[in-house]
């Protein structure tokens, strides 16, 4: 049987400490994101003639259904448009929450829990 001191134990303590501090913390996810779809943001402060000629486009392009193969020639060039003016497209993300919640934690699902 080894006996061990009190400077040893406290070398000891400090060692696990350091141990722990070196490791990162596994700190679960509480969202999930994914693609949403893109938005137009101004990439300078627009006039009022450039911000009309924006909320125009974007109006027509709001309109038309994307899933709709006939309305890709449209869309197209309502792009290619949207595209000459001062406007950047943003890529939107959806936050979803993860939910780690149980359905009763003292039930078993055997016995419909």
């Amino acid at each position: 049987m080894e006996v061990r001191s009190t400077q040893d134990g406290i070398l000891r303590a400090f060692a696990m400490l350091l141990q722990q501090q070196s490791q990162p913390r596994n700190v679960k996810k509480k969202f999930v994101y994914r693609q949403f779809g893109t938005a137009v943001h101004a990439s300078r402060r627009l006039t009022k003639s450039e911000g009309a000629a924006v909320d125009a486009l974007v109006g027509q392009l709001e309109a038309l259904d994307p899933r709709d193969d006939a309305n890709n020639s449209s869309i197209e060039s309502l792009l290619k448009e949207l595209s000459k003016q001062p406007v950047r497209f943003v890529p939107i993300k959806l936050e979803q929450r993860i939910d780690y919640s149980k359905p009763y934690p003292y039930r078993s699902t055997k016995r419909g829990g």
